[in-house]
């Protein structure tokens, strides 16, 4: 019609004035692009940009690796390792268990060896088989980092765990059993009823923090954990309180065990005392694991400890800060959390021996900044830190957030928990409800069994 073809020329003209005004523009020098517009060009679709291989989260992927992924079995025991190196004597103990029913993961490195094949009934997650998996975690944990770990958890988790042993690799089993309080000898089986512990008796004026190393009686004299507030290693009363009798009505969701020949010290008692080292176990008469009051904090590591189902949400390892400080963080937020479940961690005998692999102490020094600086204030404040909400998913986040908004930790260990959350969720497992005012110590009164060091039975 008229008008359509009026409206039609109309807008040729329009075209043909913007052409025109764009080809008297000037051409910014050394562009190397027109901008006249006039005949335009065809898009070639050759290589602008190099894609670094970093950035391809599934290169390498083999068949075989996805096929694993769906293949692996389902184990209620699991052993949880990362490694950079090739295995040793330690991990090969522990692919030893498999043959009493445990299953068994190591999590791979960058830097790390690309086969495990010689360890016996090892699932090895290489990085290939790992940027297969679907976690959400895995957005937020960086290579050459020991939190790592945490995707064997979650692979532990996913594949059936209700026990997790969390372990290194140079903590050497001093025999081919993991024991566990509150469990059958092969640690199989949870028994019912309480469970007898050796507990620490607290009294007013103690500090909130119980070094509970002097009590084993080590054989190198005075001793302390790594990640203990150096502010209280000597002169505040924080060790050698009075032993007793107790019993808890379940066993402690966390159990660690003593490492003999080079236990778990930091670079401050390695620079300053004399090693090897070994723990003769708790005085005589008493039950020879010992359980932590609530209310009391005692740093705990990832290299012999026990998780039962009920605690691991609390596996989680922060990647913000080096590795000689994650697990200790990831302990003292734990056991805070633990108590809102009513939960207790606990301490054992020395059940591995730690074939340390050589180490400069200067540079652990280093690596342990945070320790000797922040301990102190970490436990002043998870001291006095309280929540209203009402779940354990959201105290845990708050919980996260706070250190975050202290300094403790980076925003990326914040997004990483936040990620951990969906990821348990995702795989079914369930967080444990709040159990506000209940204290797991067995009594028929104030929630405590008394008695004195070298009794054979509680003073009720």
């Amino acid at each position: 019609s008229p008008c359509i073809a009026m409206a039609l020329l109309a807008f040729a003209r329009v075209v043909v004035a913007l052409s025109v005004a764009a080809a008297a523009l000037p051409v910014p020098a050394g562009s190397g692009k027109s901008v006249s517009g006039v005949s335009g060009s065809r898009f070639s679709g050759d290589v602008i940009r190099d894609v670094p291989r970093e950035m391809l989260a599934f290169a390498g992927t083999r068949r075989s690796d996805l096929k694993a992924t769906r293949d692996t079995k389902h184990c209620e025991r699991w052993i949880v390792v990362t490694s950079i190196f090739q295995p040793s004597p330690a991990t090969r103990m522990l692919g030893e268990m498999t043959r009493q029913g445990w299953c068994y993961v190591v999590v791979a490195d960058m830097n790390g060896p690309s086969e495990y094949d010689d360890v016996e009934g090892v699932i090895y997650l290489t990085v290939e088989r790992q940027r297969a998996l679907h976690f959400q975690i895995m957005d937020h944990t960086p290579w050459r980092h020991f939190g790592r770990k945490n995707i064997g958890f979650l692979f532990a988790i996913a594949h059936g765990a209700k026990v997790i042993y969390d372990t290194d690799d140079d903590n050497r089993l001093k025999m081919h059993q993991i024991p566990i309080l509150g469990f059958d000898k092969a640690s199989e089986v949870r028994l019912p009823g309480p469970v007898n512990v050796t507990r620490p008796a607290v009294t007013p004026g103690k500090p909130p923090v119980f070094n509970a190393y002097p009590s084993f009686n080590p054989t190198c004299g005075h001793i302390w954990p790594r990640g203990f507030p150096l502010d209280h290693v000597v002169g505040h009363g924080a060790e050698n309180w009075t032993l007793g009798h107790g019993m808890l009505d379940r066993p402690p969701a966390v159990q660690q065990f003593l490492a003999d020949q080079d236990p778990d010290v930091d670079a401050v008692f390695r620079l300053t005392r004399q090693l090897p080292c070994s723990f003769d176990g708790l005085p005589a008469g008493l039950p020879e694991v010992m359980a932590i009051p609530q209310q009391v904090f005692l740093p705990y590591n990832a290299q012999a400890t026990v998780h039962l189902h009920e605690a691991f949400w609390g596996l989680l390892l922060p990647v913000t800060v080096h590795g000689r400080v994650s697990d200790i963080w990831r302990a003292y937020l734990t056991q805070k959390l633990l108590w809102d479940i009513g939960q207790v961690i606990s301490f054992a005998p020395a059940h591995v021996v730690h074939d340390r692999v050589a180490h400069d102490y200067l540079r652990d020094f280093q690596s342990e900044g945070d320790l000797y600086l922040k301990s102190a204030a970490m436990v002043g404040f998870l001291a006095k830190w309280t929540s209203d909400a009402p779940t354990l998913v959201e105290r845990l986040e708050q919980l996260w957030a706070a250190l975050y908004s202290r300094g403790f930790v980076e925003e990326g260990d914040l997004r990483l928990v936040q990620a951990w959350i969906r990821d348990l969720l995702a795989i079914g497992y369930e967080f444990p409800d709040l159990q506000l005012g209940k204290i797991m110590w067995a009594s028929d009164s104030d929630g405590i069994r008394r008695g004195t060091a070298g009794s054979e039975k509680p003073e009720l």
